[in-house]
């Protein structure tokens, strides 16, 4: 799984409660940007008109085209519906004949890397079978009554936004990218600022459709077979391919009454998230947003009519392209002080669409000028999967090193002490600060399961809190080393500490061994040999790390198996995880 070519190496490993075996001490400190290759820094010095005059143009006829396009098939929708068995017939047919090829080769969708929201560029599918889902991409149909929606996997949410809300509804959980698809999300990751509500994505499906590796179609519900339906979430398509979903609704009002509350503390942070996220009746819509390790914007986001003149003098559009990007605009609560306002349920929705939540100010330094934001703000963001498409091979080679996108998933009492990692591991402001219900579900819990000590007495659930960074470390914008791969291990190695996890669409610097560690694979391998998925598919692992000669992790692996040598000549037994998952990882190690 790693390359054992790299060249990178890290600094010398200072004594940390987050040092983990196998960090061994090396030559070199850390990336540093005057030690990247010349065609890096040449391609980052003129990313700024590259981005300008090509990429946001070009996303913008991309936007169109999808619009149109999204029009078209709601139009066509008795259609679409009739259809869809046609559609998931191709999907058998192309499984059937590579079973009638003998299986020899493992599983993938033939979607490019570059087209998904991970971080990953090149192709991780050299040698796999490619399986062609891209027809998928039709809604299916509206149960108003019932409040849900059954959709296709390569629905995005923009379009669903645009289907939905004219109805004065939404998905329960509905993230606020526009770009991504729901078959990300329904296998993958998802949360929105109501999952302290609701949970993950995965908590609103009542229903899947997928086709397991022996082309059969199958529908699953929770109570018709409900260890393939808990295996199914963060699964990243080991089990099968999904086909349609079925997922709950929730009727909405025109306005979100948006209430801001600075702090300045960690110690106030926490507590306030806390206070707020255990109510007994919890706003609809809670975040936060930290810009330096003391001072941080709570946003409390309430459904709401606006009917009197008071209310009315309070709307902010804030989505409209002359407007300061939203996180902008909340950073002004630290001068200011509280306040409320109301905004329009889709500007709200989508209020980080604008400027990629902060990460496009890395890339257009004056992308928030008044002038930018009126003459060339119109056009919208760059795609994100343009963004990866024309970064090339070169630079997303090297933005691993001087770059990061990172999520840590922990239990929210831990907020506090989390921040400050956060500063010591990245220094990257603005921080997302998201809370999130994660359930107990004792043998169904999946590949999330929670630690009893998470999980309140008298309660199915903890509320735990995803923090994230994204963008340029503070070293490397004061032009000093910043070693990657000794801070995203040390992130990794303190959420598995704490009974958490990492998202897994970033670029990941553990071995499968601390992976399955950090997530509880029972479920998922007792269904994938259920359904005799280990031939057809890799492993989780394998679709989420990051492309072959990104990362040396040639170390790490010499020290996991020096010590399961070890552990074979004294006699011992596999350890287990720290979820309490069996490591099956390392067995397999031994036994090779």
């Amino acid at each position: 799984v790693a390359s054992r070519d790299q060249t990178h190496t890290s600094s010398t490993r200072e004594s940390s409660s987050a040092a983990m075996p196998g960090d061994k001490p090396e030559k070199e400190e850390g990336f540093r940007m005057q030690d990247a290759p010349w065609q890096f820094r040449l391609l980052a010095a003129i990313r700024v008109p590259v981005l300008m005059f090509i990429v946001v143009p070009l996303s913008f006829c991309v936007w169109m085209m999808r619009t149109a396009g999204s029009y078209f098939r709601r139009f066509c929708g008795r259609k679409a519906q009739n259809s869809h068995e046609d559609r998931v017939q191709k999907l058998v047919v192309q499984l059937q004949q590579w079973n009638a090829d003998g299986r020899s080769k493992k599983l993938r969708t033939s979607r490019a890397n570059w087209l998904s929201m991970s971080t990953r560029l090149m192709s991780n599918k050299q040698g796999c079978h490619l399986i062609d889902v891209g027809h998928l991409n039709q809604i299916l149909e509206l149960d108003e009554e019932a409040e849900t929606v059954t959709i296709e996997p390569m629905v995005t949410f923009g379009e669903l936004t645009e289907f939905l809300m004219p109805k004065g509804l939404c998905m329960k959980c509905h993230v606020e990218m526009e770009s991504i698809t729901i078959g990300g999300v329904t296998m993958g990751f998802g949360l929105e600022t109501n999952s302290h509500k609701v949970g993950f994505f995965q908590e609103t499906v009542v229903e899947y459709e997928l086709v397991t590796p022996d082309a059969q179609v199958r529908t699953v519900t929770a109570k018709s077979d409900p260890e393939l339906f808990y295996a199914l979430p963060w699964s990243y398509g080991t089990i099968g391919f999904l086909t349609k979903v079925k997922c709950k609704l929730s009727k909405v009002k025109p306005y979100i009454r948006v209430t801001y509350t600075p702090t300045f503390s960690v110690e106030e942070l926490t507590r306030k998230m806390v206070e707020l996220a255990n109510l007994e009746n919890p706003p609809d819509f809670l975040e936060a947003t930290t810009y330096t390790k003391d001072k941080s914007v709570i946003q409390c986001g309430y459904f709401s009519d606006v009917d009197s003149f008071a209310q009315m003098m309070k709307i902010n559009h804030i989505n409209w392209w002359w407007k300061p990007f939203y996180y902008k605009w909340v950073e002004t609560v630290l001068q200011k002080g509280p306040f409320e306002e109301y905004v329009p349920i889709k500007h709200y929705y989508h209020r980080f669409t604008r400027s990629i939540f902060w990460e496009l100010e890395d890339m257009i330094p004056f992308s928030n000028h008044p002038l930018y934001r009126f003459f060339w703000g119109w056009l919208g963001a760059p795609e994100v999967n343009l963004l990866k498409l024309f970064q090339g091979p070169v630079i997303r080679k090297q933005s691993i090193y001087a770059h990061a996108v990172q999520e840590s998933i922990v239990p929210l009492k831990d907020l506090g002490k989390g921040i400050e990692k956060f500063d010591e591991w990245y220094g990257i402001y603005p921080l997302l600060v998201f809370p999130v219900r994660v359930y107990d579900r004792g043998q169904y819990s999946g590949m999330l399961t929670p630690r009893p000590d998470a999980i309140p007495e008298g309660k199915n659930y903890g509320q735990f809190v995803d923090i994230g960074a994204y963008g340029v470390p503070r070293n490397i914008k004061q032009s000093k080393p910043w070693n990657a791969k000794k801070m995203v291990r040390e992130m990794e190695h303190w959420t598995r500490e704490k009974g958490g996890w990492q998202a897994l669409y970033t670029d990941i610097f553990c071995t499968e061994n601390e992976l399955r560690k950090m997530f509880n694979h029972t479920l998922l391998d007792k269904v994938r040999g259920k359904f005799d998925c280990c031939s057809a598919f890799g492993s989780v692992y394998s679709k989420v790390s990051p492309e072959p000669g990104m990362i040396n992790l040639s170390d790490i692996l010499d020290e996991e198996a020096k010590q399961a040598y070890a552990d074979d000549t004294a006699g011992g037994r596999p350890s287990h995880s720290l979820n309490g998952s069996h490591d099956a990882a390392s067995s397999s190690h031994r036994h090779k």
